[in-house]
């Protein structure tokens, strides 16, 4: 028989969802505040009273009365936001707010923040159902952690009427609906010091830029000079207005399918576009998002008026539905990347000293998820994905190209907060260039740009048909007729310069094509000859085998090479820009340098190794003329491969890393170093062509007496069957690539053939791998 019981609740749930979840005290009044936003307040005001040990946060929203502290304040996790009935005779609140689509709570346990903040709780609240009265309730939180063995539900709270709200300090008590929440028993000190972090954090969390008129918050400290603005009234700043004047910013809307993006430069219009929204996953939200450039002037302006400088206030904030998303933006945040992407490169990157800005995001409850911690932003999903590639992508990104392209090749901009430096030809070439791109991209629509980019139209550096390009292109969509006839001017004087230049690149082009026909045949003739000649002896043989193993050695050391060089003159580059360097990057082009540094050492270190790989084969170079059996040692062919791939096959750092295992102990015989290092050697380097992070060689006794196995496999990409022929692969000049000499595997069954040994295809693998079984007898002979 089937016995049904509900869940019992111990009292220590109040712990679980109230101070063990929220254990900031500033995370938790937010979190009060953010409950005040989604009852429709439009004034909030916080009182901190020290003497009376309370705080009090009061607001004129809706308010609540009897049912709905009942029905919803009471039901624990119960969100009336989530379910959509906290709309229900509200009226019109919501049009208050700018961000519509949601709220800033929906997970019903916010109220539970007054707990973080003091042992006990007085709320009184008036509705338009109870204008004449107000509902109070009353919380001792202490009575639930009298015994965890008690169930919630039997801890039981008070309910009761009253004329009016309380008396307050130095806040004002709601005309008409509003809430009074006064928490006692305080479980932190508050004081100036703490209240001045308190507002600072607000203003982070709330408004940074000073952008929202819609809400407003207060603060008073009861006990405080009043006329103190650093403790007592509204908080908020005017930073974003005095930026937008002098510094580069983009302001970017996604909504109703489409992307809009606007780029303004201390003041000057340099585009506006529109294009279809790629982010299917965004199309039940809306997102507005501005971005600040900051230069140098910018920061200096940012650090006088905020009294900290913008590295410490922080860089891209995230809100949702009004309220932020913490610790997006915040000092040691990287969300989004960027200050990665400036180790690669300080004059190619915008990092997070170099930006400020907001985005906000209006969505519908739970589209997007924040984690319940408070402090771990948004849970990832493909909505959050696809939010933040769009605020990369179609705001950063945008405006890093902008500002590398155009502000950063004028070093003088870095400190400048007008537009002089954008009226120079050079800057409206930069500039062009970019409108010009942006005029070819399919299914943008350019809705207005900066006119004064079109007098660079009789510039010399405009003379090139890429800009002359773009240029007909913004004049046909204008239909600008005299903009058409100067362009079509400039391009007949480049077509007269042009066709002289023709005429020589055809001279020379005939001659170097003799020429390249000469030398290829002669290279032919050589290439048979000795080729053809080899093919006759034995020791020829081994001569083309020894030339085949120092190419593929100097091969290395050259592809090296290039890369240490390319990564010296990246290093210069950086240094290049150090004079004129803002002092707040060089910890970025520290790091870059470290980075760019370690490559270089990496390959220095591959070059030396393959210089003593070069001078070991060198070695046997005195020995071609003599019969190699010579050169046999009799010894332990298991301590000597064990030391080759310990030494001579020692990890480099670099693909494929070599790994030898043996399941015989020792094996006493006569065999050639020479001959087993070709071996190998030839494996690892195919192995490295089919783009293998790793090989094993594995030696194992064979089932043949006298005999050794050595089992070879890889994680290359293995054997194209379509193209390779399996049976024809240790065949001499046999090859599965087009560059290919087809003498790799050749050598090897040659070598081992001569030694007695041979090489095949391992039968319990499959028939695209390239894995093989060496056999090599006890005496090689």
């Amino acid at each position: 028989m089937t016995i049904q019981r509900p869940f019992k609740v111990s009292t220590h749930l109040k712990d679980v969802i109230g101070r063990d979840l929220v254990t900031n005290e500033f995370v938790a009044i937010f979190e009060l505040v953010k409950n005040s936003v989604d009852a429709g307040a439009t004034l909030i005001q916080l009182e901190i009273d020290p003497q009376s040990d309370a705080i009090r946060i009061v607001d004129d929203g809706k308010g609540m009365n009897v049912d709905d502290i009942t029905e919803k304040w009471l039901f624990v996790a119960y969100s009336a936001k989530a379910d959509g009935s906290e709309d229900d005779g509200t009226g019109d609140y919501r049009d208050k707010i700018k961000s519509v689509g949601g709220y800033a709570g929906s997970k019903g346990i916010g109220r539970f923040s007054c707990d973080t903040l003091g042992s006990s709780l007085e709320l009184f609240s008036r509705s338009k159902k109870t204008s004449s009265t107000a509902v109070g309730l009353s919380v001792d939180w202490e009575k639930f952690e009298l015994d965890s063995k008690d169930e919630f539900k039997n801890v039981l709270v008070d309910i009761d009427e009253h004329t009016d709200f309380p008396s307050l300090g130095a806040a004002t008590a709601p005309n008409g609906t509003g809430t009074v929440l006064e928490i006692s028993g305080l479980r932190h000190h508050w004081d100036e010091a703490n209240l001045k972090k308190l507002r600072a954090y607000l203003a982070k969390l709330i408004d940074p830029f000073g952008t929202t008129d819609s809400v407003n918050v207060v603060t008073y400290l009861i006990g405080s000079d009043e006329h103190d603005d650093e403790l007592n009234g509204p908080i908020g700043n005017n930073i974003a207005d005095v930026l937008r004047g002098k510094t580069s910013r983009i302001k970017v809307t996604i909504e109703k399918g489409k992307v809009v993006t606007e780029l303004v430069d201390r003041g000057r219009r340099i585009y506006k576009i529109s294009e279809p929204n790629p982010y299917s996953e965004l199309d039940r939200c809306d997102v507005s998002g501005e971005v600040f450039y900051l230069n140098r002037s910018a920061k200096a302006t940012f650090g006088h008026r905020m009294k900290v400088t913008s590295v410490e206030f922080g860089s891209i904030f995230l809100f949702l539905n009004g309220f932020r998303i913490f610790p997006i933006g915040e000092e040691r945040d990287d969300t989004f990347g960027l200050n990665r992407r400036k180790q690669q490169g300080t004059s190619r990157y915008l990092g997070t000293r170099d930006v400020l800005g907001r985005v906000d995001v209006g969505a519908p409850p739970k589209m997007f998820r924040e984690a319940s911690s408070r402090d771990a932003g948004l849970i990832e999903d493909a909505n959050s994905r696809a939010l933040f590639d769009a605020i990369l992508e179609k705001m950063i990104k945008r405006l890093e190209r902008y500002v590398v392209g155009v502000n950063w090749k004028d070093k003088a901009d870095q400190g400048r907060d007008t537009p002089e430096g954008l009226e120079g030809d050079p800057a409206k070439a930069r500039i062009l260039q970019i409108v010009g791109g942006l005029a070819r991209t399919k299914e943008l629509e350019i809705l207005d740009f900066d006119q004064d980019i079109l007098d660079l139209a009789d510039a010399k550096e405009a003379a090139t048909e890429k800009a002359l390009s773009d240029l007909i292109s913004i004049a046909e969509r204008d239909g600008d007729t005299e903009l058409l006839k100067r362009i079509e001017q400039t391009r007949a004087r480049i077509a007269e310069l042009e066709k002289s230049e023709a005429e020589a690149r055809k001279e020379a082009s005939r001659v170097a094509e003799e020429r390249a026909k000469s030398d290829a045949l002669i290279v032919k003739l050589e290439k048979q000859s000795r080729y053809l000649a080899a093919s006759q002896n034995l020791d020829a043989e081994r001569i083309q085998l020894l030339l085949h193993q120092v190419n593929i050695y100097s091969g290395h050391v050259a592809s090296s090479t290039t890369r240490g060089l390319n990564s010296a003159q990246e290093a210069m580059k950086m240094l290049a820009d150090a004079d004129d360097m803002d002092p707040d990057d060089f910890q970025d082009l520290a790091g870059a340098l470290r980075t760019n540094l370690r490559t270089l050492m990496d390959d220095f270190s591959y070059i030396r190794l393959e210089n003593n790989r070069l001078q070991t084969i060198s070695r046997f170079a005195p020995n071609i003329k003599v019969d190699l059996e010579t050169s046999h040692i009799q010894g332990d062919i298991i301590e000597y491969l064990g030391e080759y791939f310990a030494v001579m096959l020692a990890d480099s750092g670099r693909a494929p890393r070599v790994h030898f295992d043996s399941k015989v102990e020792t094996l006493e015989c006569e065999f050639s170093p020479f001959d087993l290092a070709v071996v190998v050697d030839n494996l690892v380097d195919n192995a490295r062509k089919a783009k293998a992070l790793e090989i094993w060689f594995t030696a194992q006794p064979s089932q043949s007496k006298g005999k050794l196995e050595l089992r070879v496999h890889d994680d290359g990409q293995g054997l194209d069957i379509d193209k390779i022929d399996r049976d024809r692969i240790f065949e001499k000049h046999y090859s599965g690539t087009h560059n290919g000499t087809g003498l790799g595997l050749f050598h090897v069954a040659q070598v081992l053939q001569e030694m007695g040994g041979s090489i095949r295809f391992d039968p319990k693998s499959d028939s695209v791998r390239a894995d093989f079984i060496i056999t090599i007898p006890e005496k090689a002979t």
